[in-house]
């Protein structure tokens, strides 16, 4: 064992004075290179790996965060949409409602009649608010119908297209009078009683009210004429009327004092 100790010593005085083992040192470095390379493969595959996992983790929750942004910026642009067709629906209601020369206040529909054979509509104003039975109602685009029932905070509101309601009118072209009637059925359409063969009416003609039997003031809106069928055999023509006010649609309404 000494004498080991002293051989290492002697060569590693050789060396250090007189550099014998350099070329032994370098050749040796070239056998064990392979020995490293081989021991630093595990690591840097690991290494890698979890490179590979890291960006993949990285990658799926940025998507989630650009997917829930997305979803939000979606809310938003849906939002925005109603909230710019309510404030076109509004303006149109105001526009309304400048033209009207009696006093009118504003009501909102918040029901529908659960009645398939009634078409009836609820309206957030009542007795609190001044509305009485048979007061006219309106929407931006014409005449909505009638109130035929009023509680204190809430009223019913008979539509147009009922059929047990009936509007006096007048064609706006030339002053014909006649009465439109709803109809059966879930379409909102009337139809024009009693006009003969020879009545100077055309599709398109706008219908407004007569004022006549002092249901309704003179001037509103009410339908425009869709259809006309003259039967040589029949004593009346058959009159359609599709209404101008969006009786499915509409939900800001006027009511009429």
């Amino acid at each position: 064992m000494l004498a080991l100790v002293l051989v290492s010593l002697i060569l590693m005085f050789a060396d250090s004075r007189f550099g014998y083992l350099q070329q032994v040192r370098f050749y040796a470095s070239y056998t064990v290179t392979p020995i490293h390379w081989l021991s630093e493969i595990p690591q840097s595959v690991s290494n890698q790996l979890a490179d590979v996992f890291r960006s993949r983790n990285e990658l799926l929750e940025e998507n989630e965060r650009l997917q829930e942004e997305l979803l939000m910026q979606q809310y938003q642009l849906q939002k925005i949409d109603h909230l710019s067709a309510e404030n076109q629906r509004l303006s149109e209601l105001l526009n309304a409602s400048a033209i009207v020369d009696d006093i009118v206040v504003r009501a909102q529909l918040v029901s529908e009649s659960p009645d398939p054979f009634r078409k009836q509509v609820l309206i957030n104003k009542g007795t609190a608010h001044g509305v009485y039975e048979g007061q006219p109602v309106l929407d931006a685009d014409g005449l909505f119908g009638q109130v035929t029932s009023v509680e204190p905070y809430y009223s019913w509101v008979q539509l147009i297209t009922d059929s047990q309601h009936a509007t006096p009118v007048q064609v706006n072209r030339n002053g014909v009078r006649a009465v439109v009637s709803g109809t059966q059925g879930s379409q909102h359409e009337m139809i024009m009683n009693n006009m003969t063969d020879t009545a100077d009416i055309e599709v398109g003609d706008v219908l407004v009210t007569s004022g006549l039997g002092q249901r309704f003031p003179a001037g509103y809106r009410v339908g425009v004429i869709t259809s006309i069928v003259r039967d040589p055999g029949q004593p009346f023509a058959r009159v359609t009327v599709v209404p101008t006010a969006k009786l499915d649609s509409s939900r800001n309404l006027l009511l009429v004092f």
